[in-house]
């Protein structure tokens, strides 16, 4: 089953429905759904769909020939096309007006890999023929550093020849949710904090099941396909791949900061940053800055944090990686009953924030916010922190709290909150600015609170 996509879907439609030649970039980490999207998108289209692997490159023109002469019906006088320019000028020439061709080539980089002039001469025959023909050409790659760096590098041959490029990221909570079946909104955001909105770890849900039987069926079990799913994603990415266990584990376990990092795994300082960076290259680890913190800042600065960019490999280095030993010896109950369930709340709570900074968002786009807040984030200096700040170009700032817990809110909350601000104030340099406050709450709010916010118009509640 499809869900979502509808804005990636949108894009593409736009590129194939246009009357010039298109050549379209789209990547993403592994089983983030680029096939889907793009078998979805070529529905009932004329397109010649390619999928490459890892062979030789006499072997890799050899099958994307046979699928080429078949669609066009044609008859060469080989079983292949004798190299890749008689390929792409046999395209062009059988391209026609009346309809136009989708040639989709997926995993392009095994192509790239394997000749490495491939690039060159896609980028001769695109300029000198391709162009010019009613073709939309989708480049499609997993290999997120090679397809960044050497497909829409400046520096290579086919920079500035892209007519759009598209980074496939995690589906949104509001799609995510539609592989969960019928469940209350925080069995969905567990859900969604364990499996990430990747769709091929959502596919694993058992709408049917319970959050700790779907946890013991799809990743405690040794023979579920993700019980090695994220090692396997590491070694087919990176080498080392003990060391990048090291430094997620480390991080999914709370360790942020850079030092702490160091401190937990032992890694050598100057090596740490490599690491990091690889990690960040495929999609796994992100760094986040204070949301105030302009761009320029960021670069020179140390209060960057790290955290796991995808939450089921948050999940599984927290608690699974650990204990695979105990797991491969049968104490998955165990491990559920006195591990997992005990601590899922805390786990949760930091994709509550998450969740928390989409909504604002989504209020933002549909005008439900008191101001056209240009930037919601995360901020921290020191020993002051808070949840939620946005802040507009007239200077005045939204501040929020998110509270995953079993207890309502009450004025504790909104008081703390609110006594957080002047300190804030000081920090940014904003003294006069106006503000408005938010706070999120997994079990909803106290009698008081609620009427506090009644009489309020700078004070809004929200429980999902």
């Amino acid at each position: 089953m499809f869900y979502g996509r509808d804005d990636e879907l949108a894009f593409l439609e736009e590129k194939y429905a246009s009357d010039r030649a298109e050549f379209v970039v789209l990547y993403g980490r592994r089983r983030i759904g680029k096939t889907a999207l793009l078998r979805e998108f070529s529905k009932n289209k004329n397109t010649v769909f390619y999928n490459a692997t890892e062979i030789p490159d006499r072997m890799q023109l050899a099958k994307l020939s046979k699928i080429i002469v078949e669609h066009f019906s044609a008859k060469i006088y080989s079983s292949s096309f004798e190299d890749w320019e008689a390929l792409f000028e046999f395209i062009a020439e059988n391209t026609t007006d009346t309809e136009k061709l989708v040639l989709i080539i997926d995993e392009f980089p095994y192509i790239a890999y394997s000749n490495k002039s491939v690039a060159s001469i896609l980028q001769k025959q695109w300029d000198q023929l391709l162009q010019n023909q009613n073709i939309m050409l989708v480049l499609c790659g997993s290999a997120m550093s090679f397809m960044e760096n050497e497909v829409l590098g400046e520096k290579n041959p086919l920079y500035g020849r892209t007519t759009g490029i598209l980074k496939l990221q995690e589906l949104d909570f509001q799609d995510a949710v539609k592989f969960m079946g019928v469940r209350s909104f925080p069995e969905q955001l567990t859900l969604y904090s364990i499996y990430s909105g990747v769709p091929y770890y959502l596919q694993m849900i058992d709408p049917e099941g319970s959050i700790e039987e779907n946890i013991q069926k799809s990743i405690f079990s040794t023979t579920s396909v993700l019980f090695n799913e994220p090692e396997f994603l590491l070694k087919q990415e990176l080498r080392e791949v003990s060391q990048y266990n090291a430094i997620v584990e480390s991080i999914a376990n709370g360790d942020t900061r850079m030092n702490s990092i160091y401190q937990k795994t032992g890694i050598a300082k100057s090596k740490l940053p490599y690491y990091l960076n690889n990690l960040m290259d495929i999609g796994i680890v992100k760094r986040e800055f204070p949301v105030t913190m302009k761009t320029k800042e960021r670069a020179k600065s140390k209060s960057g944090l790290y955290f796991i960019d995808n939450n089921f490999f948050r999940f599984y280095y927290a608690f699974v990686y650990p204990y695979l030993s105990e797991i491969m010896e049968g104490a998955t109950d165990i491990l559920l009953k006195d591990l997992v369930i005990p601590n899922l709340n805390e786990f949760v709570s930091l994709e509550y924030e998450r969740y928390s900074l989409w909504k604002l968002g989504l209020m933002r786009k549909q005008g439900q916010l008191p101001s056209n807040y240009i930037r919601i984030g995360r901020w921290w200096e020191k020993d002051l922190e808070i949840d939620l700040v946005g802040y507009d170009l007239k200077g005045n700032y939204l501040l929020g709290e998110c509270k995953w817990r079993k207890q309502r809110c009450g004025m504790k909350v909104f008081n703390e909150l609110q006594a957080k601000t002047e300190p804030f104030k000081k920090k940014v340099n904003s003294r006069n600015s106006e503000v408005y406050y938010v706070i999120f709450s997994k079990s909803g709010f106290t009698d008081e609170l609620l009427k506090t916010a009644k009489n309020r118009d700078d004070l809004k509640l929200l429980t999902n």
